[in-house]
């Protein structure tokens, strides 16, 4: 099978997925609220098991790879610093943040399970999973700091901290990194166990598209120059930013494929969260989304 088809395969059903999300919120068979219900439901309750128990039966030598790590935290770190820094005078330090936040963090929860599951199995939740502790324990915190206001909860540093605190008690988080430990020490999970959360974490791909669906059919999509600049960062740059770091660094092979197509996926629905609790940069956001999302079925 060619690269081509191997891309193409995994994301027709995905766009059949979204799809249907979408048909039911345009249909007002679900509203705004239940996407929000459902998203706490993917990340607290049925995500967080299946990354526990991949992570469990990860070899000690993939979670190791600190090569691997420092490239996935260089290259959404450095993507979201490139953005800040450019766009720091432009816009305040608030729409910066948020404008970053969105060309740096990719919908490696929602897209990127199903389609790297797809092309290179369960072992490519271990990517996942490294994406995400970046944008859970460093990405997330700075945002927030960068958006707190001075002197409103404290100094930001404080923000920062209590913002880490509060992601460590996150099972999104947490989950995943006992899993480590059962690996690193070479405990086992029981079959049943395994079975368990492998059951309920089997539902993560299918119901986080339709969801993300749902989400996208209550957007209003607003097509700006702003909105077409940070597709163009997300879906083209940051890719090529990836690139150029594993090329330099010496990594090829899958792990690197999976890094580079993890980049390529379009922002996270989350972004749009923090500029709507914010009350800026809301409609940027969606609209970078949304419109994001459609495109990265050509783009990816």
């Amino acid at each position: 099978m060619s690269l081509l088809a191997q891309i193409v395969s995994p994301l027709v059903p995905v766009a059949m997925v979204i799809g249907f999300g979408y048909l039911a919120g345009r249909l007002r068979r679900l509203a705004r609220q239940d996407s929000v219900l459902i998203t706490r439901l993917v990340l607290d309750w049925i995500f967080p098991p299946m990354l526990l128990a991949g992570m469990a039966t990860t070899p000690r030598a993939q979670l190791l790879d600190g090569r691997f790590i420092g490239c996935a935290l260089l290259s959404m770190m450095g993507m979201y610093l490139l953005v800040l820094l450019a766009g720091y005078r432009c816009g305040g330090r608030r729409v910066a943040a948020l404008r970053a936040f969105v060309c740096a963090f990719p919908d490696a929860a929602f897209m990127g399970i199903p389609i790297l599951a797809a092309m290179f199995g369960q072992s490519s939740l271990y990517a996942v999973l490294v994406v995400n502790l970046v944008s859970s324990l460093v990405m997330i915190p700075l945002t927030t700091m960068l958006l707190e206001e001075r002197g409103q909860h404290g100094s930001r540093i404080t923000v920062f901290v209590a913002t880490l605190m509060a992601a460590l008690k996150r099972p999104l988080v947490w989950a995943p990194l006992l899993g480590i430990v059962l690996s690193l020490t070479g405990t086992v999970l029981p079959k049943p166990v395994y079975s368990g959360l492998t059951l309920i974490g089997s539902a993560t791909s299918g119901v986080s598209l339709f969801c993300l669906g749902l989400i996208i059919s209550c957007v209003v999509l607003r097509l700006t120059r702003e909105v077409w600049l940070v597709i163009a960062l997300k879906n083209l740059l940051h890719p090529l930013v990836t690139m150029a770091l594993l090329l330099a660094l010496g990594l090829h092979g899958t792990s690197a494929r999976e890094l580079l197509l993890l980049s390529a996926l379009p922002s996270a629905t989350m972004t749009a969260m923090f500029a709507n609790e914010a009350r800026a940069y809301e409609a940027e956001a969606s609209g970078a989304i949304l419109l994001g999302t459609l495109l990265s079925l050509v783009t990816f």
